[in-house]
């Protein structure tokens, strides 16, 4: 009972002391010698709201206790993430400081911690971002992964770790009347991060909002009223869902700095000059969201390999750095898997984003690659990370096996529903009961209803940008809803009898409050009528027959418009078509064995067939050497024949290998200077002959395309030898 009273209201909850955060009293004596001495802090904070709304709490926080203080945020695009030598550097020569405390960062910058110790300079890091082997020499770590799993600070994100440390600070200044104030930030930067709804953090969240709600902080104020918010009816989805992508859209697409300003400044017209540049930030930021979303999906409509893949890995040149984290965000969500986006650049490197799904410890995943890596760094929801654009089809398959290996299987796909309800049963009174349990989020998810059996009346596009649909929905019994779904203007409608599963909230816009269902997901009756599925495909096996060239034979006497598929041969040798040139047809005959597992599932798209046959034997060429002639073989031939044009496509299905395999034998070649590569769009390139000197990374190179010529013949044994079913996998997705 003690435990539910905490949970529904802070006034029951006991909070940790902020002594428990290890290094914390040392840090609070450092800063408070600083500020008697007058000696300049750098605070060092970190673009995304978690770190923005750190930044300024400690930037607010020490100055109302006399602290000189100088504060910086790195460049998303320029910089990354963490603290940067050369920036570092710059920094301490501009400010001169004697202290420099970090929040939301530092964990890992073991060689700029060091430089800052040389210079003779106070250096306390405050974060809480996964603990590497070995702690940075820092003169003192807060950090809440210092604590048992269970403690109950160890969910604390970067603002919460800030909070902390002022408030003890302020209670030891005979303060502690103040600390409330900083609530406000503490809130946002929960909420924006993610952060674990429990135990502290959930307390800190719960006194955040009610602060929130009533903030002296003009810049807040502004940012409320800019995004048409009632400030005294905020809650958490408030914050994820319009503050949040706000404040983040600085970080992503300009500097973050500004954001600190406006959670500082005094000055109304500063305060309504920086909410106006957050407000046409974020209109672009939707843009690109949209742009780069529908490009993602546009790769996986031409090549749905990629779904093959335990996580889905997807790179293009044109994809802002800035964005492509919101977008992998949504593709989790939607595939139920994690997502990594990377964004190319034209030095050959990749830079990336990644979003987790549930089960998956995507921080750790990325980081098991480290030797493919350039840059990582994250925790299990997400990371980021850099690499060597040449490395992703490795770095792909290396992550899949990594997460398949260490997925908690205990964590089980699809929504778990609360209650079934009857539409009759949706009321304001139950609302209201539900968000007792509020604030809602990781850790502790909202309530999840489901009502069975319903029809669609009408569907409304909506939004600034009509991406979003507004339904209205009957049961059985004649009762109506309307049903708001977002982002869902581009996907399919129901089209009979259907379960709906929905979150119950109040909405409100430009000072109305209304009662709101919004779509989780849906799905097919049981009682609606049942449809018609075609004949389940016949197959064939053949694959230990004597003579495969006797059964094609026959087999193309009984079955003339059969399509055969068979890759690695010179056209006028070949018994069949390239994947390339097959097309329709009520039967396909599998002559050689393919070389992955969704060059099969997209051979069976395209062709349609209701009749499989297996015979599979080994393509002409197979063995490392052979392929690497081959290729070479060809470079030459479009050199001289096709003026240095071709697809990837073409050349694999000319080997008998994967695109990532002709990718990799191409950047070989690349690397000892014979040819170079130029995209022209995700399948086709321009291959150009140069007579540049070897690259450094030529063995790597090297290594990675034995690596993908391993994994090809691997897959190949395995196909000889596997049942049917266990080739095919689970038929029914095509």
């Amino acid at each position: 009972m003690a435990a539910a009273q905490a949970f529904l209201s802070p006034d029951n909850y006991p909070p940790a002391p902020p002594e428990a955060l290890p290094d914390l009293v040392k840090s609070a004596s450092y800063l408070s010698r600083a500020i008697q001495e007058r000696q300049t802090i750098l605070v060092w904070g970190d673009f995304d709201v978690d770190g923005q709304t750190a930044t300024a709490l400690l930037v607010d926080g020490l100055r109302r206790l006399g602290a000189q203080i100088a504060f910086y945020i790195p460049d998303r695009l320029r910089e990354s993430h963490g603290i940067r030598l050369d920036s570092l550097e710059a920094q301490i020569e501009a400010v001169q400081p004697a202290l420099l405390l970090t929040c939301d960062t530092g964990v890992s910058a073991h060689s700029s911690i060091d430089y800052a110790k040389s210079r003779g300079i106070i250096t306390l890091i405050t974060d809480h971002h996964d603990l590497p082997p070995e702690l940075p020499h820092a003169d003192a770590v807060v950090n809440p992964k210092r604590l048992p799993k269970d403690h109950a600070l160890a969910t604390l994100p970067g603002v919460g770790v800030a909070y902390k440390l002022i408030e003890y600070l302020y209670s030891q200044a005979n303060r502690a009347d103040e600390q409330g104030d900083f609530l406000d930030l503490v809130a946002l930067g929960i909420v924006a991060d993610v952060a674990v709804q429990t135990r502290d953090t959930r307390y800190l969240l719960q006194l955040g909002l009610d602060r929130l709600r009533a903030t002296s902080r003009i810049g807040l104020q502004m940012l409320f009223e800019t995004a048409q918010l009632s400030a005294d009816r905020l809650t958490a989805t408030d914050i994820g869902f319009q503050l949040g992508p706000r404040l983040n859209a600085a970080g992503r697409l300009a500097s973050a700095a500004p954001v600190v300003e406006l959670l500082t400044t005094n000055d109304p017209a500063q305060a309504r000059m920086l909410a106006l540049q957050l407000e046409g930030l974020n209109g672009q930021r939707r843009l690109l969201t949209r742009q780069i979303y529908a490009a993602a999906q546009e790769q996986i409509a031409r090549d749905s390999s990629m779904l093959d893949w335990e996580a889905l890995v997807l790179a293009h040149a044109d994809w802002h750095a800035g964005i492509i984290g919101v977008v992998a965000s949504q593709l989790a969500d939607h595939y139920q898997r994690p997502v990594v986006l990377l964004s190319l650049d034209d030095k050959g490197r990749a830079r990336g984003s990644a979003r987790s799904a549930p089960g998956y410890d995507i921080g750790a995943g990325i980081a098991a690659q480290a030797d493919l890596l350039l840059e990582h760094g994250g925790h299990p929801g997400a990371a980021g990370l850099s690499l060597i654009a040449d490395n992703i089809p490795a770095f792909r398959r290396r992550l899949s096996d990594t997460l398949h290996a260490t997925r908690d299987l205990s964590v089980r796909p699809g929504l778990h529903l609360d209650a079934y309800l009857s539409l009759g049963e949706i009321n304001e009174d139950l609302t209201h009961e539900l968000n007792r349990l509020a604030p809602f989020g990781e850790g502790n998810p909202p309530v999840l209803l489901a009502t069975r059996d319903l029809t669609l009346k009408s569907a409304a596009v909506i939004g600034r940008s009509r991406e979003h649909r507004r339904l209205t929905v009957e049961d059985t019994a004649g009762n109506r809803q309307q049903v708001f779904w977002w982002n869902s203007a581009d996907l399919p409608l129901p089209d009979s009898l259907f379960d709906l599963a929905y979150h119950l909230d109040f909405s409100t816009y430009q000072g109305s409050t209304e009662l709101q269902l919004t779509l989780a997901d849906y799905r097919r009756a049981a009682s609606a009528p049942v449809r018609i599925e075609r004949p389940q495909r016949q197959i064939t096996d053949l694959r230990r027959s004597p003579s495969p060239t006797a059964a094609l034979e026959q087999l193309l006497r009984d079955y003339p418009d059969a399509a055969v598929w068979a890759e690695g041969y010179r056209r006028a040798e070949s018994p069949g078509h390239p994947f390339g040139e097959l097309s329709f047809s009520e039967t396909l005959v599998v002559y050689t064995t393919p070389a992955g597992p969704y060059a099969l599932h997209n051979a069976l798209k395209q062709v349609q067939p209701t009749q499989l046959v297996l015979i599979g034997i080994d393509p002409p060429i197979q063995a490392f050497s052979d392929v690497q002639q081959r290729v070479l073989q060809l470079v030459k031939y479009v050199l001289n024949q096709q003026d240095g044009q071709t697809s990837l496509g073409a050349l694999a299905s000319a080997v008998g290998q994967l695109p990532e395999t002709i990718r990799a034998a191409l950047a070989y070649s690349a690397a000892l200077g014979d040819i170079s590569i130029e995209p022209m769009n995700e399948d086709e390139i321009k291959l150009i002959r140069v007579a540049n000197p070897s690259a450094p990374d030529t063995a790597e190179r090297l290594a990675a395309l034995r690596a993908c010529v391993a994994e090809t013949a691997a897959y190949r044994a395995f196909f000889r030898r596997a049942a049917p079913e266990q080739i095919l996998g689970e038929e029914g997705d095509e």
